[in-house]
């Protein structure tokens, strides 16, 4: 089983096990919807605790949760400041959407063959994602967009990008 980051629980809500995390999906509604269920991993990727959402609201940035298995701020302190993660499931993405941790690590090179390096970080911008891409000497940042992204091949793990002079 695969598994994928959602968010990480940063403190504790009111007396009855509520608690408020920071997201780090873009499936928010799907991924916090009531009776959904999300994990807690050990050190070694194994779970250590399956949890059922039984409230989620939207808290600005932030999401409020309440865990069905949680009844109580005691046992929420037990869990703060864990991640909190969910099965990977390809089938919510859509034509052209890709997970960021299967972009991490592939070649990118240029549509003339030239290598530009390996996909070190995507960043979130306000307008776009961004890779953050480890090249020879320093890192390079290519925003993730269809004026600039000609192809991704999760088989041959290779993202390849449109020459643009200049670009680096």
């Amino acid at each position: 089983m695969e598994f994928l980051t959602v968010g990480q629980i940063v403190r504790t809500i009111g007396l009855k096990g509520e608690v408020k995390i920071y997201p780090s999906t873009h499936f928010r509604d799907t991924r916090f919807k009531k009776g959904g269920r999300v994990f807690l991993l050990n050190e070694k990727g194994e779970v250590e605790k399956e949890l059922t959402i039984k409230m989620h609201r939207t808290n600005g940035n932030c999401d409020n949760l309440i865990f069905e298995e949680i009844s109580s701020i005691e046992e929420a302190e037990k869990i703060n400041k864990k991640y909190l993660y969910v099965e990977k499931n390809p089938e919510i993405l859509g034509k052209n959407e890709y997970f960021y941790s299967d972009l991490i690590g592939m070649k990118v090179s240029f549509d003339n063959g030239k290598d530009i390096g390996v996909v070190k970080a995507i960043e979130e911008y306000s307008a776009y994602a961004t890779l953050r891409v480890k090249s020879q000497n320093k890192d390079v940042l290519i925003p993730f967009v269809n004026a600039f992204v000609k192809d991704v091949s999760l088989e041959n793990k290779q993202i390849v990008i449109n020459f643009i002079e200049g670009l680096l």
